[in-house]
């Protein structure tokens, strides 16, 4: 058993599905039900692979894991790619009244809401405050 404690993603999840939600209500508001769920599902389709592998890439930790993380990170970087690919082909052919650029804008602002929250995390494995 490690002391190691798992870095926070889930801020990361909840931001990314919060961040999902507002552009989907301003989305209604400005322009209707179409362009809504175009970018709701977009922004569904860059956080739900997300959460995918943040559940598995953090499942172990600390050394005596290693073959564990690495097999868990890769798994949970392949799950995400293959869930991403479906869930856009999905969108693309079984939609047929879709906005394509705003299912893109949302998937696009919603993974660099991600990736800007993983930045500023601050995070200590070992829970020192230095």
């Amino acid at each position: 058993m490690t002391n190691l404690k798992a870095p926070p993603v889930y801020k990361v999840i909840v931001a990314q599905f919060a961040v999902t939600s507002f552009i989907a209500v301003i989305s209604l508001l400005l322009s209707g039900t179409v362009l809504a769920y175009s970018a709701l599902l977009g922004g569904l389709i860059s956080a739900l692979p997300n959460s995918y592998f943040a559940l598995q890439a953090f499942k172990y930790r600390g050394a005596s894991n290693a073959e564990k993380v690495v097999k868990s990170f890769i798994k949970g970087e392949l799950g995400k790619i293959g869930i991403t690919l479906v869930l856009f082909a999905l969108s693309f052919t079984l939609i047929t009244n879709l906005n394509e650029l705003a299912l893109i804008l949302g998937f696009v602002t919603t993974h660099f809401v991600g990736v800007m929250v993983s930045g500023l995390i601050s995070y200590s494995p070992t829970g020192d405050k230095t």
